[in-house]
């Protein structure tokens, strides 16, 4: 599988998992509930798989530097935001128990 593949299936992970509309991850939304985890699964799928920015940016329909930040961010909203918590910990266990 290629890596556009694997972040696909775990975006298709997520959505299930949450309970989210398909491809709900790369609407132009700024709702919070579809916000997290787009940012959860950006990066999850960088330090887990390492997969390229420009290929994370192009699923979720984003500018690639939103992946930067999203990545600058997730270690200060783990610590301090209980919603973002949870939802990353939902989905990277998951995530694991398929790889």
């Amino acid at each position: 599988m290629t890596q556009e593949d694997n972040f696909k299936a775990l975006c298709k992970l997520t959505t299930k998992l949450l309970g989210l509309p398909k491809n709900a991850l790369a609407k132009k939304s700024r709702k919070q509930r579809l916000q997290i985890p787009r940012s959860i699964v950006a990066v999850i799928a960088r330090n887990e798989d390492n997969i390229h920015r420009d290929i994370i940016a192009k699923v979720l329909d984003r500018d690639r530097s939103l992946i930067y930040h999203y990545e600058k961010t997730h270690k200060g909203y783990y610590a301090s935001w209980e919603d973002y918590r949870n939802t990353f910990n939902k989905i990277y266990s998951a995530y694991k128990d398929i790889t």
